[in-house]
């Protein structure tokens, strides 16, 4: 029931445009950023598991994976 923040930062020329998946799920997506957050007030059970971030340009891509557990 605490507050959780999971951050993503990235650079590139073009900016990427960042997004946040849960599985192959679009949490949120911002184009042309260089952050993106996601935010619980209260975290739950029902969020545990498994969330990436991809940054992704002209250029290429790349992603960052981490596993939330929730007790």
């Amino acid at each position: 029931g605490t507050p959780v923040e999971l951050g993503c930062e990235a650079e590139g020329r073009p900016l990427p445009l960042l997004s946040w998946f849960r599985g192959e799920t679009v949490l949120r997506e911002e184009p042309v950023s260089t952050d993106l957050k996601l935010v619980w007030p209260r975290v739950e059970p029902e969020h545990a598991g498994t969330y990436s971030c991809v940054a992704e340009n002209r250029h290429g891509r790349h992603n960052r994976s981490l596993q939330l557990h929730v007790a």
